[in-house]
């Protein structure tokens, strides 16, 4: 393919777009450029636009595709609308980069990726984690036998006061789900990829809406909420509409007999420190954060705490990363996707029984949900 510029358009003009997206994009100048932005608020579109001058601003997604012709699309709506706008995309001839989690449901996910299959465009899913320095080294690590049997492991994103809102993500009929479909996404798609991941057959969850449905009277920190950046184009937000989950867990049986268990709170009474991510091996143990293999020496029980290279210091730096992965491989310069279907899938399917789960009030095996 020739070296010509991509034309990137952005779905939705919220604070991953303007705060991530945006600017990744904007970081490939010789690659790619920003042709127009759409937000089914006119006012968001128009400032996103204006702030980041970007040619163009629409309220209607069909009109932008046609007129603009895209080759790339960043969707970064709510999570309920992923699904028809991926597949609007990807149909009108763009590839796209989605942002997590990649659909409210693994069928409609793999309807997404479908359709990116049969028009032969790629459909990347933005699990950033990914690109963090210690996971690369936690999974090197894997790779090369050091934990032996890997058999149990427990990650955890937890947010003391952390609710984001800005948006609509306290709104079930907007984003489905809660903390779980935030920030518990990330953490276990890094997890499974450590691990090489191993199929998720069987999960148990229970979820918790205890104390983001009331006013407290806090003073909060927008980087606590995932804003570090702050805000963008921000709505009203009202605790009363909060009817999602504050708090999730999740205990998942693998494939080969490992369990996992996860956790993700955007308000819970919890000290600094209880999150987090690790793993049981036979022949050792992985921390995450920090990054510490622990082993036997000898007769010594040891601890080794890998040097990893400082990551360019940047907020969002796994996107930056993810959108030079995404032009890479449209090119062909780099043979595949870092995050591929089957992981994907494999995420959602999880997700699918802990919220299935949380339901009826027992394990749900994965095949029983999809």
């Amino acid at each position: 393919m020739a070296k010509d510029k991509f034309k990137v358009a952005i779905i939705g003009a919220g604070m991953i777009a303007n705060a991530a997206h945006i600017p990744a994009w904007k970081d490939l100048p010789n690659d790619v450029e920003i042709v127009a932005v759409m937000d089914v608020f006119e006012a968001n579109a128009q400032n996103t636009a204006k702030m980041h001058g970007i040619p163009k601003a629409y309220t209607n997604a069909e009109k932008m595709l046609e007129e603009c012709k895209p080759d790339i699309v960043s969707v970064c709506t709510p999570n309920c609308y992923h699904k028809q706008y991926t597949i609007l995309s990807l149909e009108a001839g763009a590839h796209v980069l989605c942002e997590k989690p990649v659909a409210t449901s693994a069928r409609d996910a793999a309807e997404m990726f479908d359709t990116a299959e049969r028009v032969g465009k790629l459909l990347f899913v933005g699990q950033t984690m990914r690109w963090s320095g210690n996971v690369i080294a936690a999974k090197e690590l894997v790779d090369l036998g050091k934990l032996g049997e890997m058999y149990y492991a427990e990650t955890a994103s937890l947010r003391r006061r952390g609710v984001p809102k800005w948006g609509m993500f306290h709104m079930k009929e907007h984003n489905a789900g809660g903390p779980l479909y935030d920030i518990g996404v990330h953490s276990l798609d890094a997890l499974l990829w450590i691990m090489g991941n191993p199929k998720v057959i069987a999960a148990s969850g229970a979820t918790y809406l205890k104390i983001a449905n009331r006013d407290e009277g806090l003073r909060t920190s927008l980087a606590d909420s995932g804003a570090p950046l702050g805000l963008f184009t921000p709505r009203p937000y009202d605790y009363r509409e909060f009817n999602v989950e504050d708090f999730g867990v999740g205990f998942m049986r693998l494939e080969g007999g490992a369990t996992i268990y996860l956790k993700a709170s955007w308000a819970a009474n919890i000290a600094e420190g209880m999150g987090g991510t690790f793993i049981l091996g036979t022949e050792g143990g992985l921390k995450l954060q920090p990054l510490t293999y622990v082993t036997n020496m000898g007769s010594y029980m040891v601890d080794v705490t890998p040097h990893v290279p400082q990551e360019r210091q940047v907020a969002f730096f796994g996107h930056f990363k993810e959108c030079e992965h995404f032009v890479r491989v449209i090119r062909g310069e780099e043979k595949e996707l870092l995050v591929k279907r089957a992981e994907a899938l494999n995420v959602m399917r999880a997700l699918d029984a802990i919220y299935k789960s949380a339901e009826v009030g027992h394990e749900v095996p994965v095949e029983d949900v999809n």
